[in-house]
C-alpha cells in the first residue's frame, strides 16, 4: 500500500506543471487600466498549474463560495439504502387457481402480465350478470318497464365491476382473467405456486418496487433537537425533505431522507455508500460566506485556500483568508468573493507542487521507498 501510494504522488508530480510564481509588476503606462489593477493586486502571488490528467489523476474538485447558517447548522453522517417504502407485498384480487406468467426472481415494468387466474365465483357472477340483463333487454322490447329489475341489474353490474376491477378479462364465461404489473420493480418470490387455487386476499409474491434510494441516519437526540419532519437537508450535491422517527428508546433519532423529484438524476448514490449530511434549522439566521473546511489550509502560519484563476482555468492561486465558525463540514471565511471557486479535494497534492514563499523555486525531485523527497534526479545523489 505504501509504494502504490507513493508512485501515486509520484504520478501526479509528473502531471502537474511546474508550478511558478506571478510576479506583477506595476506599470503606470500599462494602454489598459483594468488588467494594470489585476497585475498590482497580484503582486507576489503564488499559484499552481495543473493538467487535466493530473486533476483527474488525484481527484481534484472544487466548489464555489457558498452562503450557509452554520451557528444552526447540524452536520451527521447517513447511509444510502433502498428506500423501505418501496418493499411490497401482491395479494390475490379474486379467489380462484393461479398459473404464473413469471418466474421469480426477475424484472417487471408497469403492465407486464404478473399471472392468469380462473376464478369460479367471477364465471357465477358473470352468467347472473348476463342473465339479468337478457331479461331487461326482452322486458323493454315489449314496451314494458320493470323499475326493480332495472335496479337489480344496476347493482350486479357494480358487484362484478368491483370483484373485476384491477384484472383484465380473458374469457369472462370461464372466469379466466390476468393480473398485470402496476409499477415496475423486481419480483423477489413468488409465494404460490401454479395450479393452487388462492383464496382472495392471500399474498401471493413479494416485490421491490423501483424507486430512488433514501439515507437513513441514527442521530444523538442531542443533536436532533433542531431535526423535524418536511425539512430540508443538503446530502452532498443534492437536497432531500425529512422524517424524524423519536419513537426509539435508546437515546438515538431515527432521520430518512428522501431526494426530492428532479434530484434523483445527479450524482447518484449507491445503496451502502456513506455520505455526509447537513441541516439548517434555524431559517432566520444570517448567511455567511462559507467553504468546506478541508478546503482551508496553512501556508506557513496563514490560513489561506486554492482559487481556480479567473483567467486560466488550469490556474489555482493561494489565497489568504479569516476563517470564522466551522460546522457541518463547512468554514465561514473572510477574504473571499461571492464568485469566487475554491478547492475542496486535492489541497494536499497541490500543496506539493506549490513554489516556496519568499520567491526561492523549488527544484524538480523524485521520492524514495521510504517517502522522502530529494531535489534533483536520482543520478544527482
Amino acid at each position: 500500500m505504501k509504494t502504490l501510494s507513493l508512485l501515486f504522488i509520484a504520478a501526479f508530480m509528473a502531471n502537474c506543471v511546474l508550478a511558478h510564481e506571478h510576479e506583477h509588476k506595476h506599470d503606470h503606462n500599462h494602454e489598459h487600466n483594468h488588467n494594470h489593477e489585476h497585475e498590482h493586486d497580484h503582486e507576489h502571488e503564488r499559484s499552481v498549474e495543473i493538467s487535466d490528467a493530473a486533476a483527474e489523476l488525484i481527484g481534484l474538485k472544487t466548489v464555489k463560495v457558498e452562503m450557509r447558517r452554520l451557528a444552526s447548522s447540524v452536520g451527521f453522517y447517513g447511509r444510502v439504502m433502498s428506500d423501505p417504502r418501496a418493499r411490497r407485498r401482491m395479494s390475490m384480487p379474486l379467489a380462484g387457481f393461479v398459473a404464473w406468467r413469471i418466474g421469480a426472481p426477475c424484472e417487471i415494468r408497469p403492465d407486464d402480465e404478473l399471472l392468469r387466474l380462473v376464478s369460479p365465483d367471477a364465471a357465477t357472477a358473470y352468467g347472473e350478470l348476463t342473465t339479468l340483463e337478457s331479461r331487461v333487454d326482452a322486458v323493454k322490447r315489449i314496451g314494458a318497464k320493470n323499475a326493480s329489475l332495472d335496479a337489480e341489474l344496476a347493482a350486479k353490474r357494480v358487484a362484478y365491476a368491483a370483484m373485476t376491477n384491477v384484472l383484465t378479462a380473458v374469457d369472462a364465461w370461464r372466469g379466466e382473467f390476468s393480473l398485470h404489473a402496476i409499477v415496475g420493480g423486481r419480483v423477489d418470490e413468488q409465494l404460490v405456486a401454479s395450479g393452487v387455487f388462492a383464496e382472495r386476499g392471500t399474498d401471493i409474491l413479494k416485490m421491490t418496487e423501483t424507486k430512488p434510494p433514501v439515507v437513513f441516519s441514527l442521530v444523538p437526540f442531542s443533536d436532533a433537537r433542531g431535526l423535524a419532519d418536511g425539512a430540508k437537508a443538503r446530502v452532498g450535491e443534492r437536497t432531500g425533505t425529512m422524517r424524524v422517527d423519536r419513537t426509539r428508546t435508546d437515546g438515538l433519532v431515527g432521520v430518512w431522507i428522501a431526494y426530492d423529484k428532479g434530484e434523483s438524476g445527479s450524482t447518484a448514490a449507491t445503496p451502502g455508500e456513506s455520505v455526509y449530511v447537513t441541516v439548517e434549522s434555524d431559517p432566520a439566521e444570517t448567511p455567511v460566506a462559507c467553504v468546506p473546511s478541508s478546503a482551508v489550509f496553512r501556508d506557513g502560519v496563514t490560513p489561506s485556500v486554492f482559487v481556480r484563476d479567473e483567467h486560466d482555468a488550469d490556474m489555482f492561486v493561494v489565497k489568504p483568508v479569516v476563517p470564522g465558525r466551522s460546522a457541518a463540514g463547512w468554514t465561514a471565511v473572510t477574504g473571499l468573493d461571492a464568485e469566487d471557486e475554491v478547492v475542496s479535494q486535492g489541497v494536499y497534492e497541490l500543496r506539493h507542487a506549490l513554489p516556496a514563499a519568499g520567491g526561492e523555486k523549488k527544484s524538480a525531485g523524485h521520492f524514495h521507498a521510504d517517502g522522502t523527497f530529494h531535489a534533483g534526479g536520482e543520478d544527482d545523489e
